[in-house]
């Protein structure tokens, strides 16, 4: 079976005079489901099929041999003419509910079609199509997105026998908008376009290629041609294929969309267009796959070739820039230049006016250099502060005008009320006599900025030998050195010392407001030491955990009275805001760098074994040990004080929950350093009565005979 119906070689059929029985032997000896009657001139009568033998003869009981076809028979029967598609002829059969469809040629049946073999014939056509569309694949193998978008304006017509075509995708905002079911176009270029022999001018080629999709499987075909296209020799019917392409991160404004248009389809994909537009949708899928992909390399290569703050080219950039440069210079026998841009203050301008503002200054630099630069010149950001100008074809003079002209530029630019920038500027000329490698000419670049700032910042310097002294030992007092950095340790190690007093009395000060808090890290402090000690922690990280536990709770100073004394319940928004107490005081120690093991576990005695804690969610030994020793200390003297919310519980009562929670809440191996601290306090203190928290606080008067009771105190009362 072709795409339409053709002649058979062979016609089955019986005469009116035919009994039922002969029918159905005709049938059975010829595997067929149906005959065609015809009368005695060999004209057409009527159709019998195996149903109609079932269900008016067998089930009806009538005697088969003696029985005529015409009572069985249907006479008024549904035809198709010679040549029908034979996608047109499922129709006719689907619309009619018909299993068997005869052909007629000039008044005479000349065949019969089944639904057996119209399905047959469509799995063929549509292994067939899928098998020939797969083939694309193996043409969209670039991973450039122009030469992907050139591949299929090629390769993809040829599916169709279409004789021209046009790709056109547009980024978002899409260049068309609906209003009032009117089309407004845009005047943004296409991002990406190719043709293949479109005659259609760039107007006429955005407005064919906005087609899209709807919901009828015929959605494809087009049979309109616009006017314009008309006039430039377009020839209708066209397959329109909506693509909507995805970029990096799918990001919106990384989006593709717009169409494959083609026109001027052949005889054959017009005829089964059931057939074309299943291919259609496999090259849909194809395409936004390849596309797609295509797209998310060209998006990535991009972003790595451009700072994302201030827009001019990244640092990868610049170093293959400058090697294609260097290169380029020592085959040609030409000069170049390197010019090195440091903002000056910069880190004054975040102090003072913040990081934003400091953000803001680096794209007003930006903005001015890209102003100023010529087009052949590469501006990046090389890091932080500095920029790099690659100026091919110039020579160090030359450079120095320019980027004079860029000092004088950036100087007018304010960056707050009464506040100009200035810069400072090193340039290096690569010489074309010298094999100088690229890091060579931006280490001289790097050597003249340092001259610049040297001489009181905001000026242009040319490098020069005289910059590239190197130094002699002798030329530095290393003694003096060594002696300064002890004295200023020494300084380091007092000032410490004095803040960590003066902030434990700021603790103390502020629990002494809350009669529910009173000496509750004085009691943290002595419960982490206790498991500290118990798990052999090195003297140095019990004086970190002393610090901790002393400060663990600075940050609810940040907290309304109300939430931290509410006797009831804390509602979801009171619970959040509680919740930001380690945040907050991770806010106000942060720019003590000495603190800085400290820190960590102060953010993170929140944090329980299971994953379910605060800040930050984290779980098992991403938990620092410190932070993990104080959640359990921190919860003891929670479990043991009287609180707003609930009355104090005995020390059994605390260990009892508290295993309960090992595992789930809590680290096991600290609840189990916790009680065994517990127990070796009371039992060194001969106690046999049940255990008693003074027996856990009151340390002092047993110290000769407790050495680990001992440690402990010492370690709360001097630094390690």
């Amino acid at each position: 079976m072709e795409e339409t119906v053709e002649r058979p070689e062979k016609i089955v059929a019986i005469s009116l005079d035919d009994t039922v029985k002969s029918a159905a032997n005709r049938m059975s000896d010829n595997k067929i489901g149906c005959l065609i009657v015809n009368d005695r001139n060999g004209q057409f009568a009527g159709i019998v099929t195996e149903r109609d033998i079932v269900t008016r003869a067998v089930v009806s009981s009538i005697d088969l041999e003696k029985t005529p076809v015409t009572e069985i028979m249907t006479p008024q029967v549904v035809l198709c003419p010679l040549g029908t598609p034979t996608s047109k002829a499922r129709e006719i059969m689907a619309a009619n509910h018909i299993r068997h469809l005869p052909v007629i040629d000039r008044g005479v049946v000349i065949g019969i079609l089944s639904a057996r073999d119209l399905m047959g014939q469509q799995r063929l056509e549509d292994r067939a199509a899928a098998e020939e569309v797969a083939m694309l694949s193996n043409c969209l193998k670039s991973i450039e997105l122009g030469e992907a978008a050139d591949t299929v304006a090629r390769e993809v017509p040829k599916l169709f026998h279409a004789g021209r075509c046009v790709l056109c995708l547009w980024g978002r905002p899409h260049p068309w908008n609906r209003i009032e079911k009117r089309q407004t176009k845009s005047e943004d270029p296409p991002a990406v376009m190719s043709t293949n022999r479109c005659l259609c001018a760039r107007e006429q080629i955005e407005h064919s290629a906005s087609g899209e999709e709807s919901d009828d499987e015929n959605r494809f075909y087009d049979e309109s041609i616009p006017d314009d296209c008309l006039k430039a020799g377009a020839k209708g019917p066209r397959l329109v294929i909506p693509l909507s392409i995805s970029g990096l991160k799918d990001a919106p404004e990384h989006e593709l969309s717009g169409s494959l248009c083609m026109c001027g389809l052949s005889d054959c994909s017009v005829l089964n267009r059931e057939l074309t537009s299943y291919k259609a949708k496999l090259t849909k899928e194809i395409l936004t796959s390849h596309l797609t992909n295509a797209s998310l390399y060209h998006q990535a290569r991009i972003t790595s070739l451009t700072d994302a703050l201030t827009g001019v080219g990244s640092r990868r950039l610049l170093e293959d820039k400058l090697e294609t440069e260097c290169a380029r210079a020592r085959r040609y026998k030409r000069p170049f230049s390197v010019g090195i841009i440091d903002l000056d203050n910069f880190k004054t301008i975040n102090d003072v006016l913040g990081h934003a503002a400091g953000d803001e200054a680096l794209k007003k630099l930006a903005a001015c250099m890209k102003s100023q630069k010529r087009t052949p010149d590469v501006l990046g950001r090389y890091g932080g502060d500095e920029f790099v100008v690659l100026m091919p074809e110039t020579k160090a003079q030359d450079a120095a005008v320019l980027l004079e002209r860029v000092r004088t530029k950036v100087w007018q630019t304010p960056v707050a009320e009464s506040l100009s920038m200035t810069i400072s500027c090193g340039i290096a000329q690569g010489l074309p006599d010298q094999n100088d490698s690229s890091s060579e000419i931006i280490r001289r670049a790097d050597l003249a900025l340092y001259e610049a700032k040297s001489s009181g910042r905001n000026c242009v310097k040319i490098w020069d030998k005289t910059m590239s002294k190197v130094l002699k030992p002798s030329d530095i007092e290393f003694e003096k050195i060594q002696e300064l950095k002890r004295r200023i340790a020494g300084l380091s190690e007092q000032a410490e010392r004095m803040f960590i007093q003066s902030i434990w009395g700021l603790v103390q000060a502020l629990e002494a407001k809350d009669p529910y808090a009173k000496r509750h890290s004085e009691n943290v402090t002595r419960y982490a030491l206790g498991v500290g000690e118990t798990i052999k922690m090195p003297s140095k990280q019990l004086g970190v955990l002393r610090r901790a536990a002393m400060i663990h709770d600075i940050g609810k100073i940040g907290i309304p009275d109300a939430i931290l004394s509410k006797p009831g319940k804390l509602t979801p928004r009171e619970r959040n805001i509680i919740e930001q107490h380690p945040l907050i005081a991770v806010r106000i120690l942060g720019k003590m760098s000495f603190l800085e093991q400290e820190i960590d576990i102060v953010r993170g005695h929140h944090e329980k074994w299971n994953g379910q804690g605060y800040p930050e969610g984290l779980s098992n030994s991403s938990i620092p040990l410190g932070a993990r020793i104080l959640a359990v200390a921190d919860t003891f003297d929670a479990l043991t004080s009287n609180r707003s919310y609930h009355n104090s519980r005995s020390v059994s009562e605390a260990i009892e929950i508290l295993v309960d929670s090992s595992g789930y809440d809590f680290d096991p191996k600290v609840v189990d350093a916790l009680v065994s601290w517990i127990r070796e306090v009371h039992n060194r203190r001969g106690r046999a009565e049940q255990l008693a928290l003074e027996t856990l606080l009151d340390l002092e008067p047993q110290l000769d005979d407790d050495p680990a009771a001992k440690r402990v105190v010492e370690a709360c009362a001097t630094d390690d």
